[in-house]
């Protein structure tokens, strides 16, 4: 990994552990699916990444990021996308889930439209008898991105509250 690529791992990672959370979650037991927005993957990723879950995540140079920044902790990555590795990527979520492990995803996908959920978490849960657990999320200070999902970025040391519905 390159000297630079190396920098931006450690200050991501820097940054998501200063992140301050209040109202710590009694999460579900056994199988579940841990959906959020893709608004909210920066956070989610803090929150989830020190549990035992396995996120799908895009094959993208974005998502090759995202798992370069959460690995070396309990979560797991599942490879795969909407347009690449759709079906090795469901395949490895079903596994999980069949076998009492837990997974996490996002509702809207890897393209959106922004707040419009796919199908993919719902069938997943009927199919493999999980409990469906939306986590949202809600920030003190952040920015928002102008890309398609309107992602958050929480800034550093902010306040994030979690809620499970």
């Amino acid at each position: 990994m390159a000297l630079g690529r190396k920098i931006a791992v450690w200050t991501t990672r820097a940054w998501l552990s200063s992140l301050r959370w209040e109202n710590r979650l009694r999460l579900p037991q056994g199988p579940s699916i841990y959906c959020v927005w893709h608004r909210d993957v920066p956070a989610a990723g803090a929150f989830l990444g020190s549990m035992e879950v396995t996120s799908l995540v895009s094959r993208s140079k974005d998502g090759h990021f995202l798992v370069e920044v959460l690995s070396g902790r309990k979560m797991r990555f599942a490879r795969g996308s909407d347009s690449a590795g759709a079906v090795g990527g469901a395949k490895a979520l079903v596994d999980v889930l069949r076998s009492g492990g837990s997974v996490a995803t996002t509702w809207d996908g890897p393209r959106g439209p922004e707040g419009v959920a796919k199908p993919g978490p719902a069938w997943l849960a009927r199919r493999c008898g999980a409990k469906l657990v939306r986590l949202e999320f809600r920030y003190g200070r952040h920015l928002r991105l102008g890309d398609w999902s309107r992602m958050r970025i929480p800034l550093p040391f902010s306040r994030i509250s979690v809620v499970a519905s």
